[in-house]
């Protein structure tokens, strides 16, 4: 049976094998080939979260030596060091990832992190089908939905984060599934089932990251109004109290281990002025977050980041994305709402914990969504332009996007087959080490 391209679902189409037995290859070569105890860039800075994959590391070895019950369950840091005693009972994160960690530590008797990077790995392909799902019902545009898809499964935003130990693809998965189905609730009315899981999985996101908190706040309120004309409902009160249990749970472990409720929140201030880089004491930029920092250095940097997250050139994101915002707004109303409320939550962390923003680069997998929604209907609204202009033979509109197009090009065959693919990827670590700097700054 042939399948018609305009309603061909992701799964009946052989490039989407091609694209998922690809970024997989990459994936485990990365797994083989890269620890998270590697001194280069292959699992830091843009490439990875060795740092917090170490921490994870640590903490599931204690479990497994000490158990659960020793310091109220929370994690130990820098206990596989070789300093005798050189450990930290770390109060700062929520501990799920660590306690992850431990349980598959206990299970197997495998403590490293190599071992347990097979979890998210596994938990990875329902990511995979989750994100062509959603895409692909939101959009109601089969192609435009595998075009974005394979965009994120391609982007270092999937391949450099699905080993990751530490919270990045466990919350990934969570919101992606939390969205989608609060979408499915409010859109079709569907079992009150469903705010069951979607309380779990708040819970779950809150007890692995901090992150999530605003970010999924902003969009049960506005899914719900936008869909609803709702402000508040008894589905968002119980989804609402997630949160709250997940953080009071948090205060409640760290009150145990420190003593006091004193104690724990003068802890807990410290880590908020360290996350907003509110004090100089406390900021991991070695200042106080100043006016100019807020109104240049943030917003330089996630301009700069987001095309080396996400494969296409910041411009040509930005474009594209506007094309695909202007197509959706033009063609379902409730579509582009959803994708503004989208937007504020995006952004919503910048404004929370800039510092944290700021610092590191992979807080820009906040921008996944949106990405996913707006992208692939961008580039065929861009390819109807080109069409257009080249069917009317307007030469000068030519010239211009055969520099856009070749910039483009040259972009990701640097960014992302050279590096991402290549020198961080298959090739590691025969084409040496890579200088941040460099990364960081090449064509934006």
């Amino acid at each position: 049976m042939k399948f018609h391209e305009k309603n061909m679902k992701f799964y009946q189409r052989k490039t989407f094998w091609l694209v998922i037995i690809f970024a997989y290859a990459v994936i485990f070569f990365r797994w083989h080939a890269i620890s998270i105890h590697d001194e280069g860039y292959g699992r830091s800075w843009y490439y990875g979260d060795g740092f917090s994959g170490r921490n994870v590391e640590s903490a599931a070895k204690f479990y497994l030596d000490s158990g659960f019950v020793r310091n109220y369950s929370l994690p130990t840091y820098y206990y596989t060091d070789t300093i005798q005693n050189n450990n930290s009972v770390y109060t700062h994160y929520p501990p799920m990832s660590e306690w992850i960690g431990g349980v598959f530590a206990s299970i197997t008797g495998h403590w490293e992190g190599k071992y347990i990077a097979l979890l998210p790995i596994l938990l990875s392909f329902l990511l995979v089908i989750v994100i062509y799902k959603f895409l692909s019902e939101i959009l109601n545009d089969d192609k435009a939905s595998f075009i974005s898809g394979s965009l994120l499964i391609l982007s270092l935003y999937f391949i450099g984060y699905v080993d990751d130990i530490h919270q990045h693809l466990y919350v990934e998965l969570s919101k992606w599934s939390f969205v989608y189905l609060w979408w499915r609730y409010l859109k079709f009315n569907t079992s009150h089932v469903y705010i069951l899981v979607l309380w779990c999985l708040y819970f779950i996101m809150c007890m692995l990251s901090f992150e999530p908190y605003i970010y999924i706040a902003i969009l049960t309120l506005g899914f719900s109004v936008v869909l609803q004309k709702k402000w508040l409902s008894w589905q968002m009160v119980v989804i609402a109290s997630a949160p709250i249990i997940a953080f009071g749970l948090r205060l409640y472990l760290n009150t145990l281990h420190l003593g006091s409720f004193e104690a724990m929140l003068a802890d807990m201030k410290g880590a908020f002025i360290n996350r907003t880089g509110g004090d100089s004491n406390w900021s991991e930029l070695g200042h106080a977050m100043t006016l100019n920092d807020y109104l240049f250095l943030l917003p330089k940097t996630r301009f700069n980041r987001l095309g080396h997250f996400y494969i296409l050139p910041t411009i040509t994101l930005i474009y594209v994305g506007f094309l695909g915002l202007k197509s959706i707004y033009s063609k379902n109303k409730e579509l582009f709402r959803l994708s503004m409320v989208i937007y504020v939550a995006c952004i919503s962390w910048i404004f929370v914990m800039p510092q944290h923003a700021l610092i590191h680069v992979f807080t820009l997998k906040h921008m996944a969504i949106l990405m996913g929604i707006i992208i692939g209907v961008g580039i065929l609204q861009y390819l109807e332009i080109l069409k257009k202009h080249f069917a009317e033979k307007k030469y000068s509109f030519l010239l211009a996007h055969s520099v856009f197009i070749s910039y483009s090009i040259v972009y990701v065959a640097i960014n992302t087959v050279y590096l991402l693919y290549l020198k961080f990827g298959l090739a590691y670590p025969n084409f040496g080490k890579e200088p941040y700097y460099v990364i960081d700054n090449f064509f934006f």
